[in-house]
């Protein structure tokens, strides 16, 4: 056997070993939690009944602020258009403020709340950014306008359900952001359709 071939055949099996030891770190490696599960797996330990009910709420508000923040963050890279640039800017401001109140009073309440975007969100937030620049706007705007309409049919609910005065005041003020949100997003999109 020549010197050469040997080399080969050690360079050949340490490549073998090295990717063996790749394949095992990657597999040994711990799976970052889901920020959401963990934060209702800690408020489901420490309530019960309508506190629960509320602690759940406020991780579904939290995880729809993160995304609406992000995808507004988004908007202002990806889209063409300056309006919807700007609506996107405006998004990342409002959600990034809101999520900060909500941290506050899930302080107060003694409540976790997701700090990151979760699985799902990522999934959203990649979809969207899989879009053509052509139709992102088109699906950004779409995607707000749905998960607005059913944010505040959740944050009317939850006004209704609740006996705690000074959530229902924070709910009512938030209730009426996110229809200067969707209302902004709906006229977007019609100015958007007509200037097609």
């Amino acid at each position: 056997m020549t010197t050469k071939s040997f080399n080969r055949i050690n360079l050949f099996a340490a490549l073998v070993f090295v990717m063996g030891l790749s394949f095992t770190a990657c597999k040994n490696a711990p799976k970052t939690e889901d920020t959401k599960s963990v934060a209702e797996a800690q408020n489901e330990a420490k309530f019960e009944d309508e506190s629960e009910d509320e602690a759940e709420f406020l991780v579904d508000v939290a995880e729809f602020n993160l995304q609406q923040a992000e995808l507004g963050k988004l908007a202002t890279i990806k889209s063409t258009n300056t309006a919807v640039k700007d609506f996107g800017k405006m998004m990342q401001e409002m959600h990034a403020v809101q999520m900060k109140e909500l941290s506050a009073l899930a302080v107060s309440k003694q409540v976790s709340v997701p700090n990151s975007l979760t699985e799902e969100n990522k999934e959203d937030y990649n979809a969207l950014n899989k879009k053509d620049i052509e139709d992102f706007d088109k699906h950004y705007l779409d995607l707000v306008i749905d998960q607005h309409g059913s944010s505040i049919r959740e944050y009317t609910d939850a006004t209704d359900k609740t006996s705690d005065a000074a959530l229902k005041k924070w709910l009512a003020q938030q209730t009426a952001l996110l229809r200067e949100h969707l209302d902004a997003a709906m006229m977007l999109q019609i100015k958007l359709k007509n200037n097609q």
